[in-house]
């Protein structure tokens, strides 16, 4: 297996998880990284051993260098699109972590620059890349729920008041600015649950979508609001109808005072079928197996994504299966190793930049995650104009929120949106 040297832009708490995952693929060596917190980066650098020379508070810098193969960028929000247009432009395969962007208009810019300068873009989607999404793929392509018609994304990740804020302000309060964040857990998290519900039905193409955003429990406190900047909303919720009659439900919520919707309560997400149809619970959001340190069989049964049909056998009886997808995705890798590729995000990269995987193989994240900023980007303006909009509105009127012009201790960073 070929090597590929590894740059990475940001070295935030995500770029840890990165890093775990790399540690676990022999033919990747990640050789520099890129941090504007001169502090955040020289810590990054004593806790991977990193030399001083091989650390930049300027990427533009890093990315001058002749010894990087590609680039994983694990900036917030609104610096995807800006960061990793710069990296493609530069000539190197690019990695991004969700969501793509904030807003279909920057998903958009990001998807075509990635066409136009030939370079290979992916987007960190772990749901996507679990033995739940595998077999539920082939059980629809096989024609196994028939005529297939409706399909609902709810309460996931959903927790109850406040317990957002004590965990999202702990590490970072970029989540909830909206300059950085653009949008709150609808888009964030909401990439693993729509963008999993868009590649499983096909990427249909969408018609029009009716919803709303609502800042409800975040703002029982003004002055504590105000405080924390909370400038990004607590829920989403909407409802989407494509092409050919498929309707689509949806809910991403950061906070609710219903107890009970907690942690755990993510088991509402399901394909609807003329034949049968899917329980889809607990979509993989915290980046797979590779990312957790014991790795295996180590991710708990509260959080081991599952898969149950139900619907008629052949004979027309009634069954319920429950398709053991977490147990089913280890023994795939054990007796099937070809197919690890498919159960990790990074490994999947990888797999592609080497040329193990073509266009035809690779699962094409870049555009199930333009998709998936289609949809979010249509409850957000329906939302904001109180009434439904249809596909081409959405892509008429999306608004940019990317940062392309970023003020820094150690000068101002001017990118550039054109390609």
């Amino acid at each position: 297996m070929k090597e590929i040297r590894v740059a990475i832009i940001g070295t935030g708490d995500i770029s840890h998880r990165h890093m775990t995952v790399w540690s676990k693929i022999p033919q990747a060596k990640v050789v520099a990284a890129a941090e504007i917190d001169e502090r955040k980066l020289k810590a990054w650098g004593e806790r991977y051993n990193f030399n001083e020379k091989d650390l930049y508070t300027d990427f533009r810098e890093m990315l001058k260098r002749d010894d990087i193969d590609a680039v994983d960028v694990c900036v917030h929000n609104n610096l995807h699109t800006p960061v990793a247009m710069a990296v493609l432009k530069a000539g190197y395969p690019c990695y991004s972590e969700k969501p793509m962007s904030a807003s279909y208009a920057d998903s958009k810019l990001l998807y075509d620059c990635a066409k136009a300068t030939g370079q290979k873009l992916a987007i960190q989607i772990s749901s996507l890349f679990t033995g739940q999404t595998y077999i539920a793929k082939k059980l629809i392509e096989d024609g196994k729920l028939g005529d297939i018609y409706h399909a609902r994304v709810a309460c996931a990740y959903h927790r109850r008041r406040n317990a957002f804020d004590r965990g999202a302000l702990r590490t970072s309060k970029a989540f909830q600015d909206e300059w950085m964040a653009g949008h709150g857990q609808f888009i964030d998290l909401g990439i693993y649950h729509f963008g999993q519900m868009l590649f499983l039905l096909g990427l249909p193409e969408l018609d029009c979508v009716m919803g709303n955003l609502y800042s409800k429990v975040h703002r029982h406190n003004d002055a504590w609001a105000a405080s924390h900047h909370l400038g990004v909303e607590d829920m989403g919720v909407g409802y989407a109808k494509f092409k050919g009659g498929l309707s689509l439900e949806m809910m991403e919520a950061a906070a609710s005072n219903i107890a009970g919707l907690d942690f755990d309560c993510r088991d509402d997400n399901y394909i609807n079928g003329s034949h049968g149809g899917l329980i889809i619970t607990k979509p993989d959001a915290t980046g797979g197996d590779m990312a957790r340190q014991g790795g295996g069989f180590g991710m708990p049964a509260s959080m081991s994504p599952g898969l149950v049909f139900q619907g008629m056998d052949e004979y027309g009886f009634e069954v319920k299966t429950d398709y053991q997808a977490y147990y089913n995705q280890q023994d795939l890798k054990t007796y099937r190793p070809e197919l690890a590729k498919y159960f990790d995000n990074q490994l999947h990269w990888y797999s592609y930049v080497v040329g193990e995987l073509n266009d035809e193989t690779r699962y094409d994240t870049p555009l199930v995650g333009l998709n998936a900023s289609l949809l979010c980007d249509g409850v957000i303006m329906s939302s904001e104009l109180g009434r439904s909009v249809t596909a081409d509105e959405i892509k008429a009127n999306s608004k940019p929120l990317a940062i392309w012009k970023q003020e820094t201790p150690w000068g101002v960073f001017d990118y550039d949106a054109t390609f």
